[in-house]
């Protein structure tokens, strides 16, 4: 049982084992039966694919639409409250985008859940462990170890399924979905978001006591008699007509619609132009008055001051 926990690096190193498990006299064998086993779960743990997706996942998720992609995804790692928290719809939104790009470029179920195995350890190196961009890079620099090796002798990370264009176009989907908005994500996940409160105010009308009828009966509810004689509103009283009123009216218009400058004399001219003008004139010659009076007034003061110092003056 000791080899167990041996590393087998290839076909070699079985046929050695195999070949001491004969000289020993095992007839059966089973030695190299469990290091192909050992292989087989060595190969299944090392490698990147359905870690985070099943492979029946992966199948489910390669049938959809994007919708019934995020419904399924939404499902799986319970975002139900996308809707109303900024880091469920985040995620999921990352998730979703991540899942359709990797239907577009025609991967099959195994690669698909690798490369989600690898959007989903980055996303959650910002998440739970607050990883810096440089450390994260790392880490993703890491899982792209071993994608069609120069040296046979390296050891695959665990996306040796990928060639090389393919790993190509799965950094550059990383770069522009994540390490580009990274100090987003980090503000999402590091940030507690605003709550809004709406509240609505629902008005309800309850039934009036029992001895005031309410609501009012259905005119369909009594014959037609009754309800013309006791429930409708009544007409309006019409007005009584009034001639002489018309008459005053008429003849207010007729007289409106003549000239009145046409009945004016000569006489009458003259006198609304001197009553207009006593009214403008009249107070300006008063203000005019008093003014005289008050310059008359200085005058007469200072030639009483000459007067009184040139006789003052005199010997």
């Amino acid at each position: 049982m000791a080899a167990k926990g041996q590393k087998v690096g290839g076909k070699g190193s079985r046929s050695t084992l195999s070949n001491s498990s004969q000289a020993k006299g095992d007839p059966k064998n089973k030695k190299k039966v469990t290091l192909e086993g050992d292989d087989e779960t060595d190969e299944k743990e090392g490698s990147l694919a359905y870690k985070v997706l099943s492979e029946d996942q992966c199948k489910t998720l390669l049938g959809q639409d994007v919708v019934e992609m995020q419904t399924t995804l939404c499902d799986i790692f319970k975002l139900h409250n996308y809707t109303t928290d900024l880091r469920d719809a985040g995620v999921l939104d990352y998730y979703t985008g991540a899942v359709w790009w990797g239907k577009e470029q025609g991967f099959q179920p195994q690669q698909l859940s690798g490369f989600f195995t690898v959007i989903h350890t980055l996303l959650d190196n910002v998440k739970e462990q607050h990883m810096a961009m440089i450390d994260n890079l790392r880490e993703f620099k890491k899982m792209l170890i071993g994608i069609d090796p120069e040296y046979q002798e390296i050891k695959s990370a665990g996306l040796d399924f990928f060639n090389t264009q393919q790993a190509k176009a799965l950094t550059n989907y990383v770069t522009t979905c994540l390490f580009q908005h990274y100090k987003l994500y980090e503000l999402m996940f590091t940030q507690t978001q605003a709550e809004e409160i709406i509240g609505t105010d629902l008005e309800i009308e309850t039934a009036k006591p029992a001895n005031v009828p309410f609501p009012p009966p259905l005119d369909e509810g009594v014959s037609q008699e009754m309800f013309a004689s006791y429930i409708a509103t009544p007409p309006p009283t019409p007005e009584p007509e009034v001639e002489e009123e018309d008459k005053a009216k008429e003849e207010l218009d007729a007289k409106l619609d003549t000239d009145i400058f046409s009945e004016l004399t000569v006489d009458d001219v003259r006198e609304v132009i001197e009553s207009v003008a006593k009214g403008l004139l009249d107070p300006l010659q008063s203000e005019i008055a008093a003014k005289l009076r008050e310059k008359e007034n200085i005058l007469i003061s200072r030639i009483n001051k000459v007067h009184k110092v040139a006789e003052e003056g005199s010997p």
